[in-house]
């Protein structure tokens, strides 16, 4: 669980945002990598989520190979806001709808239905859930520091 302690008062449970609940909740996009089913290589690509319950929830499209990777070797790698989280992978086709929720309550449904609706409407529902913090990740782009130097 990503979350810190959860102190009790008065009978009123507190929860503490732990940094990296925040990270996830407020980040656009991650970078998810998968194992190649047929290389076994890292794959990596850059995808849109949502984030419930110490879960990662994404929309696959039907012909990408991410998904398909993770299906095959469930173990990933999540990276968001420089931070990299150990993850397991598995397909969750009843979660289809509540994921579409999800994403139109984070993304609007205007940005939903251009990039998910029609024929990219065939989607797989993939959850990740969440393992340990595997720490920070320098910025392969340099920071606005670095590049402006």
């Amino acid at each position: 669980m990503l979350l810190h302690s959860t102190p009790v008062y008065s009978g009123l449970e507190v929860r503490h945002l732990a940094t990296s609940e925040l990270l996830l909740e407020d980040s656009p996009y991650l970078n998810l990598t998968t194992k190649g089913k047929k290389t076994g290589l890292d794959r990596t690509v850059e995808l849109w989520f949502a984030f419930k319950d110490d879960r990662l929830y994404f929309l696959a499209h039907e012909n990408s190979h991410w998904w398909k990777n993770a299906a095959q070797n469930p173990e990933v790698e999540v990276e968001v806001s420089e931070i990299a989280f150990q993850g397991k992978a598995k397909l969750v086709p009843d979660k289809l709808a509540d994921i579409f929720n999800l994403f139109r309550k984070k993304y609007g449904d205007s940005q939903i239905d251009k990039w998910y609706g029609g024929e990219r409407a065939r989607r797989r529902a993939v959850e990740v859930e969440l393992g340990r913090v595997l720490g920070k990740r320098p910025n392969k782009q340099g920071t606005l520091l670095e590049i402006a130097i």
